[in-house]
């Protein structure tokens, strides 16, 4: 009898083995993937879900601490709308057993789209001679990250992110200027840029003169209308690099002008030489994502003379 006890928890202890066999092969964010953003499903409290595009069997069943707002059984996977902020699954199947609190590597943003392998276990009896292909998430897209972007269950991202590029509208402020700009580049982990200021204004000059308003070679001091012109540009380029989740830092060297004209009454248009400067120009900054958009604050300055604080914002995709 004592026999036939063991070989009966034996063969029970076999079978929950066997129902444990079942794993998360791999979670990822499909960064390229819009549905939760263009289609958005909203929870209890009126806030856009995260979407879980889930690849494996149709029978198995999810639960969160918070939460399912709702399930779509779609073609070869099944589309979860979870709560903002889920970070565990519980993962049920009716002949495989159970996962329990499986932990996201990163907390479930809205209108994110994120994708989760599920590996089934082999059939012994079915198992084809052939070489058995792992399973992945196909979406039909072209653009669609490759295998090696996949994110294993401890959470080690096995490739960087793809090359993002980023185009932002930017804008300098100074006492009496502000200066229009665009700066463009593109990025993984480390990047480039560049980024071009002006205030669209070109001004011929035809003397100079000193901080004083005396005239250059002359001791002539004349009379000057009150108003003062000023025709500034720069042009920068340099890296970008991600610091930590959404932050950039970005720094860059170029070439740039400040003119600062005087006019006299009588139409002269002279050069205040104390007061411009042109020659090399450094640029730093941070630039933030967040999602499609992108911001940036930073400073310039020619020669250590001139000094621009900016701010930008655009998109990147």
């Amino acid at each position: 009898m004592d026999r036939r006890i063991i070989v009966i928890l034996f063969c029970l202890l076999g079978h929950c083995v066997c129902a444990q066999e079942f794993k998360v092969h791999s979670f990822r964010l499909l960064q390229n993937d819009i549905t939760a953003w263009v289609n958005p499903v909203r929870d209890l409290n009126d806030e856009a879900c995260a979407l879980l595009k889930v690849v494996g069997d149709k029978d198995f069943v999810f639960s969160t601490p918070l939460g399912i707002v709702e399930r779509r059984d779609e073609v070869g996977e099944i589309w979860l709308y979870l709560p903002r902020g889920t970070m565990k699954l519980t993962i049920k199947h009716p002949r495989w057993g159970v996962l329990r609190d499986y932990k996201f590597p990163s907390v479930l943003e809205s209108r994110l789209t994120y994708e989760l392998v599920l590996e089934s276990p082999v059939d012994p009896e079915k198992e084809s001679p052939y070489p058995r292909v792992r399973p992945r998430g196909v979406r039909g897209l072209a653009n669609e990250s490759p295998l090696v972007d996949l994110v294993d269950v401890p959470g080690i991202r096995k490739s960087g992110r793809g090359t993002e590029y980023f185009l932002l509208a930017t804008w300098g402020i100074q006492e009496h200027e502000q200066l229009p700009g665009l700066m463009l580049g593109f990025m993984k982990r480390h990047g480039f840029f560049v980024h071009g200021q002006t205030n669209l204004k070109a001004y011929s000059t035809m003397g100079e003169c000193d901080e004083n308003g005396l005239l250059i070679g002359e001791n002539l001091v004349p009379y000057y209308k009150p108003e003062v012109d000023y025709g500034v540009w720069t042009l920068t380029a340099g890296g970008v690099h991600r610091l930590v989740g959404l932050w950039h830092l970005y720094e860059g060297v170029g070439y740039g002008e400040r003119k600062v004209v005087w006019e006299t009454l009588d139409g002269v248009r002279l050069l205040n030489k104390d007061y411009s400067v042109k020659g090399w120009t450094v640029e730093m900054g941070c630039l933030v994502q967040v999602r499609r958009m992108a911001f940036t604050a930073g400073i310039l300055t020619i020669k250590g003379d001139y000094w621009l604080p900016s701010v930008g914002v655009g998109i990147s995709f």
